[in-house]
């Protein structure tokens, strides 16, 4: 064989790796929705014990959409004296302050613990949970975008998911669903990403190999924890990836409740989609560099294999598919077909 032909044949290899990798996944989160299905998994349960738990809400120019998410946030189904709420209006140039603050005032929510705060400060949404670290006074974290809407009962599972091993698990995420869906094409394509996401990928690498990832909204973290590796990394495009290497590294885990559900709002134009998808991926290329060393050192298995992954799915596979397309075409052109 040519060169051309080895680096064809070792392309075709990738992506068959990687397609065998996929059904794996796939055959396990359809082993674990088999066997779920059979259980009552939208009952509640009183549960043993109620940690506090700090929510908060990093809001930047989300006026159309915060009071809906503040609202379902104060409506949760949790003991109210064992919530304490930290909303923040992080540099916000329109009515975001105002619509939390219209929303909190109202005569229902007077017994809650929670407090508005303008916040003027740097590092994105990394700086806002840092600033809410250093007063939380919750044993746990939990994270809800502003455009996140959670289903009343998403809090709940979260914290019993976490009472199943609560020195194991760092933290605990759960599934989120496109609230937006209906508005257009875009958002229906984005609603069947992110089921293929949630209901497979997350939950077949949780059902395998106890693997969790941090999706950025609906999830708690051990507040002690956050503060044991100095907080979140501030100014990253991509801190729950970040934090989720961390965890990881630290030998702890995080679960999956896939029971607690909430609504995210999705772009609804490319260019918004597009500044989304490049936020992200610049933000896991850091991720990547920065976690690259743990494939040579004494790290725990987990973390060798989410560095692999992503270095996979971002690099390899990619090169491989467009490797294998370029060697196909001048192959055709070489030929003369």
């Amino acid at each position: 064989m040519n060169f051309s032909q080895i680096i064809m044949v070792l392309a075709i290899m990738s992506i068959w790796i990687a397609t065998g990798l996929g059904l794996m996944i796939l055959f396990s989160a359809t082993h674990f929705w088999l066997t779920s299905i059979k259980k009552e998994r939208q009952k509640v349960f009183r549960l043993a014990t109620y940690p506090k738990v700090t929510v908060v809400v990093p809001a930047h120019n989300e006026d159309v959409v915060i009071a809906q998410t503040v609202e379902a946030i104060l409506n949760l189904n949790y003991p109210k004296e064992q919530l304490e709420l930290l909303l923040y209006a992080d540099n916000c140039e329109d009515d975001t302050y105002d619509q939390i603050k219209s929303v909190v005032s109202l005569p229902q929510y007077q017994h809650i613990d929670a407090t508005v705060i303008q916040r003027t400060g740097t590092g994105g949404k990394a700086g806002v949970l840092n600033d809410a670290l250093k007063i939380a006074t919750g044993e746990w974290i939990c994270v809800y975008d502003a455009d996140a809407m959670p289903e009343k009962n998403a809090l709940h599972f979260l914290v019993e998911k976490s009472l199943e091993n609560p020195e194991k698990y760092a933290a605990v995420f759960g599934r989120n669903k496109t609230r937006n869906y209906k508005q257009n094409f875009l958002t229906r394509c984005i609603n069947l990403e992110i089921v293929t996401t949630q209901r497979i990928h997350h939950v077949g690498l949780w059902h395998l190999f106890k693997i969790g990832r941090i999706p950025g909204t609906n999830f708690i973290i051990k507040t002690s924890f956050v503060k044991q590796i100095g907080g979140w990394d501030n100014g990253a495009l991509t801190e729950d990836t970040a934090i989720s290497f961390k965890i990881m590294q630290s030998g702890k885990l995080i679960a999956l409740a896939h029971n607690s559900e909430a609504f995210q709002q999705e772009p609804e134009t490319l260019s918004a989609y597009y500044q989304q998808r490049k936020r992200w991926a610049k933000g896991n290329y850091q991720v990547i560099l920065d976690n690259f060393k743990h494939l040579f050192d004494r790290s725990v298995w987990r973390i060798k294999w989410e560095v692999f992954y992503y270095i996979s799915t971002f690099f390899w596979f990619n090169a491989a598919i467009v490797v294998s397309d370029v060697i196909f075409v001048v192959n055709m052109v070489t030929w003369g077909i």
